[in-house]
């Protein structure tokens, strides 16, 4: 039964976490995988629990994170929606390894830098069928973040994760994020009135994300109570 794990963050493998979550049973799968363009070690390719595996190998990629791809296709409902935030370093390969899919590209302005930067996802349903990207403005205004931005060195802004949250999936649906790390996936869903699912290697991590949950769920209580 699938409601064994709505609403929970689970701390492991997310090969581990799929196998056991039931075939045709999510409707959105909203991952950010580990990138794995870095060519060697540092601060933007070094989790809580060690070094990116890879270094900029695309077959190394592929080698990791394959059967991940295909089990995250597998727990999808028919018509359900997959995105995977992607380094650009590796879109030659995306045909091979992903087959139909279109690629979404934001750029991302920060309130308090100067310049913006993008970011991309490659987007498809269960099927391999292309999503095209919606219409609306691909520029996330992204104001200053809480807390936990510095305890992980590639955290997603909600802003950017309200935006594939409200267009992947619809009220009530349930979205999966196996590789959660800080949980803005997770917090985007909250907020968006979706069940979720999560799962990260890092303990660490876990533990922010359902810090970052619990808050916002004190700030709802707060505010239907004033």
């Amino acid at each position: 039964m699938i409601d064994q794990f709505i609403n929970k963050v689970f701390n492991g493998n997310a090969l581990d976490l799929l196998r056991r979550i039931p075939s045709e049973s999510i409707h959105s799968v909203i991952p950010d995988p580990m990138y794995m363009v870095a060519k060697k070690k540092g601060k933007s390719s070094t989790y809580e629990w060690g070094s990116e595996p890879g270094q900029g190998n695309a077959d190394e990629f592929w080698r990791y994170h394959e059967d991940i791809y295909q089990e995250c296709r597998r727990v999808l409902r028919p018509g359900g929606t997959l995105a995977w935030a992607m380094g650009c370093k590796f879109v030659p390969h995306f045909p091979t390894w992903f087959g139909g899919y279109r690629i979404w590209g934001f750029s991302r302005y920060f309130t308090q830098s100067v310049n913006a930067f993008g970011h991309i996802w490659m987007v498809q349903t269960k099927e391999q069928a292309p999503i095209p990207f919606p219409n609306e403005d691909a520029l996330l205004i992204i104001e200053p973040q809480g807390w936990w931005r510095k305890l992980h060195p590639c955290p997603k802004s909600e802003e950017e994760m309200r935006f594939m949250v409200r267009h992947l999936s619809q009220s009530g649906q349930i979205v999966l994020d196996c590789f959660a790390g800080s949980g803005s996936t997770l917090v985007a869903a909250e907020q968006l009135g979706r069940p979720w699912i999560g799962c990260d290697l890092s303990k660490t991590y876990c533990q922010i994300a359902m810090k970052r949950l619990a808050e916002l769920r004190q700030l709802n209580n707060q505010r239907r109570h004033a």
